[in-house]
């Protein structure tokens, strides 16, 4: 199978993220924190080094900010819910995910938040001047791509987040993290959300919240930490006060694998490999003059994500085709109607989605092509 599905979940994964998964369930298998045994401590190093590796990769100060959840969407409804209260005013995008759409449109029904969009143009690129204006209603949250699953197109993100001025900002890196140079030390991000099974290609079933220090975050889940266990009340340190319930230490596992992989080869090789061959995959189809190609067409303003649709045949036909020849790519909606309407396909079911990795080789991307075009008929 060449597989050209990373933007949902990367495959293969790094060397030795399978090793260090299995290391963990067959020869240490406890929980972490909880006990005082030899393998419990094994478990709890696991833990703390991961931690480690994630503040040295995103250049963050202190470990302890970085709380491990379930995926990114977990992340994201820890802050959305954290932070928000009756009658709050939040800022989001129109390009945005349902990791973020449905809570909060879950708020304003509930609890009568007021949901703000900032305009993107066609390419799903933000409209700085509309985002500026909506900054003057005072949100109290900003919440927002980095990069989006669908185009693949970067926000200006630490521009964005030095505008929100007092204002609380989260962004969503799901679509950054591990690809492209993430930078935790600005003082302006408040919040960041991502996940093990992307970028970061480690296994699915991590979610990681970045927090801020000083910044304070309502827990919304709460229970056993192995600390303070005298107490009923919940601990209210980092990252024990965000992490109750036994954390998932063989995905953890995995992921220390993958971050030491990924500090390895450099987040520069990686972005440089991924734009190469997510740019030839782009000239080639564009070449075809049969497909509209969404999102920024120069490679510095986009990760290796790229959406098409075909002018006369449906995306349904496109994909089952490529399946049945080996190839893996996702066609749909991408869970983000909201910039499907942003960049018009919405009307057409959404897109078909190719997403290199860095994994991917030349040759598959050479394959692709030949076989797409046996496809179109082209």
């Amino acid at each position: 199978m060449i597989y050209l599905d990373n933007a949902a979940s990367s495959f293969p994964k790094a060397p030795g993220v399978p090793e260090s998964v299995y290391e963990y369930l067959k020869h240490i298998g406890a929980s972490s924190g909880r006990s005082s045994h030899k393998l419990a401590l094994k478990a709890t190093a696991i833990i703390f080094e991961t931690r480690e590796l994630l503040k040295d990769l995103f250049r963050a100060n202190d470990s302890s900010r970085f709380i491990f959840l379930r995926n990114a969407t977990e992340a994201l409804n820890t802050v959305i819910f954290g932070v928000l209260e009756r009658g709050d005013r939040v800022l989001v995008s129109t390009m945005e995910h349902n990791a973020v759409m449905r809570p909060l449109h879950f708020l304003a029904s509930e609890k009568g938040i007021i949901i703000e969009r900032f305009s993107c143009d066609e390419e799903g690129y933000p409209i700085l001047e509309d985002y500026k204006e909506k900054l003057k209603n005072n949100p109290k949250l900003v919440v927002t791509i980095g990069c989006s699953n669908v185009t693949g197109t970067i926000f200006p993100y630490q521009e964005m987040a030095k505008l929100a001025g007092d204002t609380l900002f989260c962004i969503d890196a799901s679509q950054l993290a591990g690809t492209y140079p993430l930078d935790l030390s600005d003082p302006n991000i408040d919040f960041a959300c991502f996940s093990s099974h992307k970028g970061l290609v480690g296994p699915q079933g991590v979610g990681i919240l970045y927090i801020k220090d000083g910044v304070d975050l309502k827990p919304h889940t709460l229970g056993g930490t192995g600390s303070r266990s005298s107490s009923e009340y919940q601990p209210d340190f980092l990252p024990d006060a965000l992490e109750s319930g036994t954390p998932n230490t063989a995905g953890i596992a995995g992921l220390n694998a993958a971050l030491q992989f990924i500090c390895d080869q450099g987040i520069a090789n990686i972005r440089s490999h991924e734009v190469e061959l997510t740019a030839y995959l782009q000239n080639e189809i564009e070449k075809l003059d049969c497909f509209k190609l969404y999102g920024r067409k120069a490679n510095a303003d986009r990760t290796a994500i790229l959406s098409v649709t075909h002018h006369a045949i449906q995306n349904d036909v496109i994909t089952t085709a490529l399946n049945k020849r080996d190839i893996a790519v996702r066609m749909g909606l991408h869970c983000a109607p909201i910039a499907h309407k942003t960049i018009g396909s919405f009307d057409r079911g959404g897109t078909i989605r190719f997403s290199p990795g860095y994994f991917s080789t030349v040759e598959d991307i050479e394959h692709t092509l030949r076989v797409l075009k046996e496809i179109v008929g082209s």
